[in-house]
């Protein structure tokens, strides 16, 4: 003891720096706690007021078609926030004091994705029910629990609260439910359909395009892949020919397709549609055997894209051996 007061006696000063130093730490992790308390109070004092003031959002979005859309949904006496704000008291708090930044900084350098987007919780939370058996809803039915598996709610319902004035709307179409439906082979209308006119399914989302005034020109456009479900080939044939509506593996059948006679493939396809896979006039025109020679020298890969080695050993084999059996094989694609 008598030595260690003789130190300390020997470097007054170096004793008063270390109190000194000490105090302040202790000063500042008590400054600290104090602002971060402070801030903790504010922050929920802030989410309190923001759940019981008037509705944040507002300011900015309660005007314009965007208005208008939203007083005319299911969802237009919803509360903003029942949808867009996390729950409990922090997501209260955290949406209240991001409202200020939202239409300036946040927007512009976040999006702010979460306060837009609404994640399936959070319409669970009024729409458990939903999920349970068949729901019925403008003569569609739909087991959510076999048809929604891997999907999320605003896939088929982003404009349920806003109408059209929603920046990306996603809905259910019928094409989408056909991709399932045609592979169990479970493809009964009244399956999904109640209480509607046949001529009333095909009014709303693809279909108002597909079979719309100007059908003749716009059918084409959705998935040719489904047309069957509701017309017979020969519906289509009487105008597109053979193949139509196109088969899953089409690409490797229409060479079979495109040679027969009553093919008309250029209802719907340009010369330019062909000549992109096969760089070259398909198909062939007439005389194009005899000028095949310096066409395979030219680009024998090209030739690849539609024929096996056999289709030439085939014809150039007999060719040279007058005595086999048989003729000439034509090439893959009907060319003469």
């Amino acid at each position: 003891m008598l030595a260690t007061r003789s130190i300390k006696s020997q470097n007054p000063e170096q004793d008063d720096s270390a109190v000194n130093t000490t105090s302040s730490a202790i000063y500042r992790r008590r400054l600290v706690w104090e602002v971060a308390a402070l801030a903790v109070v504010l922050v929920l004092g802030l989410g309190v007021l923001g759940v019981s003031g008037p509705k944040p959002c507002a300011s900015c979005h309660d005007r314009g078609t965007f208005r208008a859309q939203t007083q005319a949904s299911p969802h237009a006496n919803v509360d903003c926030r029942r949808c867009h704000m996390s729950p409990g008291m922090l997501g209260q708090a955290v949406f209240t004091l991001q409202q200020p930044l939202h239409g300036s900084f946040l927007q512009a350098r976040t999006a702010n994705r979460d306060a837009a987007a609404v994640p399936d919780a959070r319409c669970r939370a009024c729409h458990e029910d939903a999920l349970k058996g068949v729901v019925v809803s403008n003569g569609i039915k739909i087991n959510h629990s076999t048809c929604a598996t891997k999907a999320s709610c605003t896939d088929c319902h982003s404009s349920t609260a806003h109408g059209s004035a929603t920046q990306w709307i996603r809905s259910y179409d019928m094409d989408g439910c056909l991709a399932c439906h045609m592979a169990s082979k479970n493809v009964a209308c009244n399956l999904c359909h109640e209480g509607q006119q046949a001529d009333a399914r095909v009014k709303s989302v693809t279909f108002a395009v597909t079979h719309g005034a100007k059908w003749k020109t716009t059918h084409g456009m959705g998935d040719t892949a489904t047309c069957n479900v509701c017309h017979k080939a020969k519906d289509c044939a009487e105008c597109h020919g053979v193949g139509v509506p196109h088969e899953p593996n089409f690409v490797a059948a229409h060479s079979s397709y495109a040679a027969q006679t009553d093919a008309r493939c250029a209802s719907c396809h340009k010369e330019a549609f062909c000549l992109a896979c096969h760089g070259m006039k398909i198909p062939h025109p007439a005389g194009f055997t005899q000028q095949h020679p310096a066409a395979a020298k030219k680009q024998p890969e090209l030739c690849k894209r539609c024929h096996d080695d056999s289709d030439c050993t085939n014809c150039h084999v007999k060719h040279a051996h007058p005595g086999g059996t048989g003729g000439a094989v034509a090439p893959k694609g009907g060319g003469k």
